[in-house]
């Protein structure tokens, strides 16, 4: 059990302005026993909102929203809701986009172009405590 989760698993919350990319998302989440997707917010606005109402354990964040820079919401989101650990969701990255997530105060960096697989094992390790960067930093 992550050292995040209680006795329901991990509470997850999905931020991502595709709807298509969101259902899926949450379709494949549902299939998991250990993480329950609380909410999935399409925007900036409504994933800070959403992170004060749910607290959740990690905040999957889409690195570009339509209202703004996943990355520079990442002290917003931990105001509202402290104890989250937010994985940062993108389609590209580079050691500076993996600098900018750490820097932010993010748990790491993960990216759409793999497998569900993937991301579930990303989005554990984050509940756990751990970080998880698809991107060098050394």
């Amino acid at each position: 059990m992550p050292s995040h989760g209680d006795a329901t698993g991990t509470r997850l919350l999905v931020a991502e302005d595709h709807p298509m990319v969101a259902m899926a998302l949450q379709s494949a989440f549902e299939l998991v026993d250990d993480i329950e997707v609380v909410e999935t917010a399409g925007s900036l606005e409504t994933a800070i909102a959403a992170a004060g109402r749910h607290q959740p354990h990690v905040i999957l964040l889409d690195r570009r929203m339509p209202d703004g820079d996943g990355v520079a919401a990442i002290h917003r989101l931990r105001e509202v809701s402290p104890q989250a650990r937010v994985l940062v969701f993108t389609g590209d990255a580079n050691r500076e986009v993996a600098d900018r997530v750490l820097a932010a105060g993010g748990a790491g960096l993960v990216l759409k172009t793999g497998l569900f697989d993937h991301i579930l094992d990303a989005v554990r390790r984050v509940a756990a405590g751990q970080d998880c960067f698809d991107v060098e930093l050394g």
